[in-house]
């Protein structure tokens, strides 16, 4: 049995032979840096992010590796995908406000309604504020008058006037930014109901065609 033994060693040499050979069956083909095409059993690191192709024993195409991205067309798919992050965000935020209309309001009436109400309470607290205002000019008036009629008579009473003059010109701008803010509330306000009120007209004919065709007796 002395003689098998070579004979087994030189088997399994060319099976591991054969198998390395049809591993490495595969071919590269690649631009050089002169710009001429090159195939080989290799493909060169230099040349990997170029982009390349690999082709069977039959010199046929099995596979395409591209060219790697500039950094600028990495920004530009990164632009991309906010961009369509932003449209996705933006539908299920639609979405969300549609299904809010229809369960909370059954009619566009409803809506103009609800506006009504809602700019009604915000006249209410402008009107406060504006009474407010007009309770502090009288008194800074009168400060003022006093102040004019005493003159430098009374330094530490004049001092005082001057301190509650002070006081009340900021407590009337602060009701003044306050009136502002309150207005701008209102304003955007009459917005956001004017958008709904015609977003649910779009969704009341949706709605309305659906069961139309729900209705509709099917075709014989």
């Amino acid at each position: 049995m002395a003689w098998f033994r070579p004979c087994g060693v030189a088997a399994l040499l060319a099976l591991l032979l054969w198998v390395s050979h049809a591993l490495s069956a595969q071919l590269y083909r690649y631009q050089n840096e002169a710009g001429v095409t090159v195939v080989d059993w290799a493909m060169p690191a230099a040349y990997v992010s170029s982009g390349y192709e690999i082709l069977n024993e039959s010199g046929q195409v099995v596979s395409v590796v591209p060219p790697a991205k500039t950094a600028i067309e990495l920004e530009q798919d990164a632009a991309a995908a906010r961009s369509r992050a932003a449209e996705t965000a933006a539908e299920a935020a639609q979405l969300e406000r549609d299904t809010f209309l229809l369960r909370r309001y059954s009619s566009a009436q409803d809506i103009e309604a609800a506006r009504d109400r809602s700019l009604r309470e915000l006249d209410i607290r402008i009107a406060i504020l504006n009474s407010q205002r007009a309770t502090l000019s009288q008194q800074l008036a009168h400060h003022e008058d006093a102040l004019a009629a005493r003159g430098q008579l009374d330094e530490e009473a004049t001092q005082y006037g001057h301190d509650t003059v002070a006081a009340l010109k900021a407590e009337i701008q602060s009701l003044d930014d306050a009136t502002q803010g309150r207005q701008q509330q209102a304003a955007a306000l009459a917005e956001a109901y004017r958008r709904d009120i015609a977003r649910f007209s779009q969704l009341e004919e949706i709605v309305l065609l659906r069961r139309q065709m729900s209705a509709a007796p099917d075709a014989p």
